[in-house]
This record gives structure tokens, C-alpha cells and sequence, in this order.
């Protein structure tokens, strides 16, 4: 995807930064190191995992178990790309991310009643007015749409001509203190905080293309303790929720259902889980070294595909329960993308078909160069959105001829915000 058809000069200006993005999840941290190559393209340059288990369905639970998943991930990602890092854009994620559509109304004031960027930066501002728990904050807004004196479906307000203007803005909240916990570990961590992003929006940036939002379309991403469901009408989020169930839990069902230990449970289930048992031969035999024992076992593939599409299927239910919310039947012409370690799993596009009735793929990070094969699996969805969403906040500010409000203009204040108080 290309970012940068504007100026050379703004181009050069980022040749020389690299963007970082760390997915900090249940199962792993992840990180990707990106560059802009003279075509204005990102390339990676860098990635890094490392195990983590300071995080659980998006909250820290272990700050210093996070914090050296942090610096073992970052470490890792240096050394492929011979870079120093020393700013990270996070993802936040968990069942505390929540999502609600709201409208902001204002008079155009300029002598001309021309619509300035002023104008649509008041009816943005407009739209925030909503009652907010203390406990929580403002993590996006996102305009949708403007309407100029009545007339609706506009991208780009700034030039009409009207006395009135409203933005239909899609607002994201988070947990202030789920927030301050993952700036504090990165900061304990020794690096400075770009941006802080839902995981969900990452994961669709990283995964779909433009013209799947255009036409409608439900990410599900499922990760190890949670999974993110948003859905794209027109181009921007209609809906966006996490639901606290995710990769982690098929992996316990096998570890109960067919008594193994957790990590042969995990190894089972990635190297041959299957969502849909009627598509497995009954004759079909898995072969299973234990460990620590080295014990070899036999399992029916099927047996174990018993024990895992029940919990996929509950999974895509409640994914299913939460993108009919947003009053999605009809308008989503570009259908699913599954992605997420668990996206893997055989049978997962089969069963979300049957689920959601419509079309599905298995999405994998799109419009990157350099190293894309290092993060060409699902699982690397959010870590790859994460640098292509900073690209767009960079350009965007850089660019002072862009009409285009940035859309996650909240994210910053929320960064300085959560500063005060860690």
C-alpha cells in the first residue's frame, strides 16, 4: 500500500525513521520494525517475537514478566534489523474495548459558509459529548460521515457550502487503567510510547484491503485470551468489540478432553487441529511424543477435532452475535476475513461460512515489501497494522494540506493523558 504520492520532501523526511510496532497479546509480544523504501512503500526491516504471560484477555497481570517479553521481542527485532529502537505504537486490547456510534452537530460560521477545518474540527469535537464512567477514556474517534444541510454521505466536508454540519463519528473507549498499565510496562521497558491503538483497528489495517471496507466486511480476529470483531460499511468502523474468549481456551478443552499437558495440548492443536470433525476420516491417526515423558501416544484426528470445533463454534457464534449489533445483514458485500493464530486451524473458514453465511478468507497482512514473508502468517495481522496505521498519523501531520482530519487525533491526547498518572 502507498502511503506517500505527495512530496519528495516528505518522503525523505521519513527515510531515515523507522516505525515500530509491538503487539503486546496473552500468548506473545510482537514486534515489527518498518521503513519507507523510495517508492514510498513500508518494507520490513525487522521482526521479533518472545513468549509473554504478564498479559491475560488484555490485562497486565505481571508487569515484570511483560516487561522482559518487551525487551526480548525488541532485542530480537534489532538484531535483524540493525536498528536502535526507542519509540513504540502499541496495541490495546481486551473486553474492556467498546464501541458506540454518535452524532455531532454545529453552525458553519465562516463568512462564506464555507467548511473549514475548523468547522469539522468542532463537530468532531461535538460528537465526543457522551456520558463516560471515570474509570474509562476515549481511545478513537473515527468520522464516518458528514451531512451539509441535510445532505448525507459526505467523505469530505471541507469546501462545501452549507449553514449546518454533522459527522456521524464511530468513538472508542478503553479502560484508563487497562491503558496505563501497558504505557507503564513499555516505558519500564526503556521506550517512549508513539501511539496507543485498538487491537482490532491494528489487525484491520494489517489484513484488509480498502476496497473490502468499502464494500462491508467482519474482521474476527482471534487471539490467544480474547478476539476482536469489527465491522467496515463505507470505509470506516460500524462496529468494533472484543469478546473474552479466545485461542487459549481450545487449547484447555483439548488439555481436559483428551488429558494432556499443556504444552502437547498446544502442539496438538497447531500442528493438527481441525474446527469441523465431519471433514476428518475416522481411520486418520495422529502419532504424539509426550513431554516430558517421550512417551509416543495415538489420537484420532477426529476425536480431536470433536474437542476443538465446539469451542470454534462458539467462538464465531458470539463474533456472529456481536457484528449483527451493528445491523450488518446485507450491507457486507466483501463478506468475512478471519485472522489471528487460530484462523490457522483447518476447517475455521468452513465453519465461519456456515456461521455468518457469507463469504470468508483467512486474512494475512497485505501492501508490505522487505521482509513480508517473516510476517505473512494471520498471527501477524495487529503487528503489521500497527506501523501501516503510524505511517497515516505521520503523513497526516506532516501534510498541512490535508483536508482529511486524522481520525485517531485522540490517541495522542490519550498517550499524555495516561502520563500524568504513571
Amino acid at each position: 500500500m502507498e502511503y506517500f504520492n505527495r512530496s519528495s520532501g516528505i518522503r525523505d523526511k521519513f527515510m531515515n525513521r523507522n516505525i515500530v510496532g509491538l503487539d503486546l497479546g496473552t500468548s506473545k509480544a510482537s514486534v515489527v520494525v518498518a521503513e519507507l523504501s523510495d517508492l514510498g512503500e513500508v518494507s520490513i526491516v525487522g521482526v521479533g517475537e518472545s513468549p509473554s504471560d504478564g498479559l491475560k484477555k488484555g490485562y497486565v497481570v505481571d508487569i515484570e514478566k511483560a516487561v522482559r517479553s518487551i525487551k526480548s521481542a525488541v532485542l530480537s527485532a534489532e538484531r535483524m534489523s540493525g536498528l536502535r529502537v526507542e519509540q513504540l505504537y502499541v496495541t490495546l486490547g481486551g473486553a474492556h474495548i467498546a464501541s458506540q456510534n454518535c452524532r455531532g452537530t454545529v453552525a458553519i460560521t465562516g463568512p462564506s459558509r464555507q467548511v473549514d477545518q475548523n468547522d469539522v474540527e468542532r463537530a468532531i469535537e461535538a460528537s465526543k459529548s457522551i456520558a463516560l464512567a471515570s474509570d474509562r477514556v476515549i481511545l478513537h474517534v473515527i468520522p464516518r460521515e458528514y451531512t451539509v444541510d441535510g445532505q448525507a454521505g459526505v467523505k469530505k466536508a471541507i469546501g462545501m457550502i452549507g449553514r449546518r454540519l454533522e459527522v456521524d463519528s464511530h468513538i472508542i473507549t478503553a479502560s484508563a487503567t487497562a491503558a496505563q498499565n501497558v504505557i507503564s510496562c513499555v516505558e519500564k521497558a526503556g521506550y517512549a510510547v508513539g501511539d496507543v491503538y485498538a487491537q482490532g483497528l491494528a489487525s484491520a489495517e494489517g489484513v484488509l484491503a480498502n476496497r473490502e471496507k468499502e464494500m462491508g466486511v467482519v474482521l474476527v480476529d482471534i487471539g490467544a485470551g480474547t478476539t476482536d470483531v469489527v465491522v467496515y460499511q463505507s470505509g470506516a468502523p460500524l462496529q468494533t468489540a472484543v469478546i473474552p474468549v479466545g485461542g487459549d481456551h481450545i487449547t484447555n478443552d483439548i488439555s481436559y478432553g483428551l488429558q494432556l499437558g499443556a504444552t502437547d495440548a498446544e502442539a496438538l492443536k497447531l500442528n493438527y487441529g481441525h474446527a469441523v470433525p465431519n471433514l476428518i476420516p475416522d481411520t486418520e491417526l495422529i502419532e504424539l511424543k509426550r513431554e516430558p515423558s517421550g512417551r509416543v501416544i495415538k489420537i484420532r484426528k477426529r476425536t480431536l477435532a470433536k474437542v476443538i470445533g465446539p469451542r470454534m463454534q462458539e467462538i464465531l457464534e458470539l463474533a456472529f452475535d456481536q457484528a449483527r449489533k451493528s445491523g450488518f445483514e446485507g450491507v457486507l458485500a466483501a463478506g468475512v476475513v478471519l485472522t489471528g493464530g487460530s484462523a490457522r486451524l483447518g476447517g475455521a473458514q468452513e465453519l465461519a461460512e456456515s456461521i455468518f453465511n457469507l463469504p470468508t478468507r483467512i486474512g494475512q497482512p497485505l501492501g508490505v515489501g522487505g521482509f513480508a514473508d517473516r510476517v505473512c502468517g494471520p498471527s501477524h495481522a495487529a503487528s503489521v497494522g500497527l506501523v501501516k496505521l503510524a505511517v497515516q498519523e505521520m503523513v497526516a501531520e506532516e501534510d498541512e494540506a490535508n483536508e482529511q482530519v486524522p481520525i485517531m487525533k485522540a490517541v495522542s491526547r490519550l498517550v499524555e493523558w495516561v502520563r500524568r498518572f504513571v
